[in-house]
């Protein structure tokens, strides 16, 4: 029994480590990737701080969950006990992880925020590219309307000249410039 739950910690322990390494390559993999992505202004990163904010953080992160997901499998589905190690394990990684799940909501919530704090602008802005849209339309149909009737009155006075040539056989009278 003892060499069994002495196997299961070692067990543990390797799964922790892998994530927690797992965590640091998929932040290092992202920093690299930064340069590659369509939207540069959401992966560029300038601060060194974010680097290691997304390079450890995201260990932390990911090592909390499958250590608190091991532990509630274990005593929940296989009826043992969690030990005080592990417990110790959740408790120590769980404060920075919860930290580090706050100032990403919080970041993400900043972001936010600022995009509802343009909608106005923007909404204006688009009532006012449609309103000029409108009258642009409005005086393209306009001066097409003039163009039309100006057209039709030509042709009108043309036709008027053209048959009163033909009856008469006289030359249609000059048009007064």
């Amino acid at each position: 029994m003892v060499r069994a739950t002495l196997w299961n910690e070692y067990l543990l322990t390797g799964i922790y480590t892998i994530c927690f390494l797992m965590g640091a390559l998929l932040g290092k993999v992202l920093i690299r990737h930064k340069g590659s992505g369509k939207n540069m202004a959401q992966m560029k990163m300038t601060n060194p701080n974010e680097t290691l904010m997304l390079t450890f953080g995201m260990g932390v992160v990911m090592a909390w969950v499958v250590i608190a997901a091991t532990a509630s499998y274990f005593s929940i589905v296989e009826q043992r006990d969690i030990s005080d190690s592990q417990l110790t394990v959740i408790g120590l990684l769980g404060g920075p992880a919860l930290l580090i799940i706050t100032s990403v909501l919080d970041l993400f919530k900043g972001k936010e925020s600022a995009k509802i704090a343009v909608l106005p602008d923007r909404l204006s802005a688009d009532v006012q590219a449609t309103d000029a849209e409108k009258t642009h339309v409005r005086l393209l149909e306009e001066f097409k309307m003039k163009h039309d009737l100006e057209m039709e009155k030509m042709q009108k006075k043309h036709t008027l000249d053209m048959e009163a040539y033909q009856i008469t056989n006289a030359k249609p009278k000059e048009a007064k410039k």
